[in-house]
């Protein structure tokens, strides 16, 4: 895994997240998809890749990596 798209992706999915916080039905699917390709389909328009990404599976790794950061900062407190 190239370390620098999986970084690159993991700032990203944090920056998408907090953009689409009201969303945490999708956020979570992001979460605990399998592939590059169910992230790239649950975040719609947005889902291109950066054309500078070697990668791609790093990227979107880290990219829902960052958004169940977010998930696990917004959570409310049991």
């Amino acid at each position: 895994m190239a370390t620098g798209d999986l970084d690159r992706g993991l700032e990203d999915g944090v920056r998408w997240a907090r953009a689409h916080a009201v969303d945490r039905a999708r956020l979570g699917r992001i979460v605990r998809a399998h592939t590059a390709a169910e992230v790239v389909a649950l975040i719609e328009e947005d889902g291109e890749t950066p054309g500078d990404a070697g990668d791609t599976a790093a990227y979107w790794s880290g990219f829902a990596h960052g958004v169940g950061r977010v998930i696990r900062e917004t959570a409310e407190p049991r």
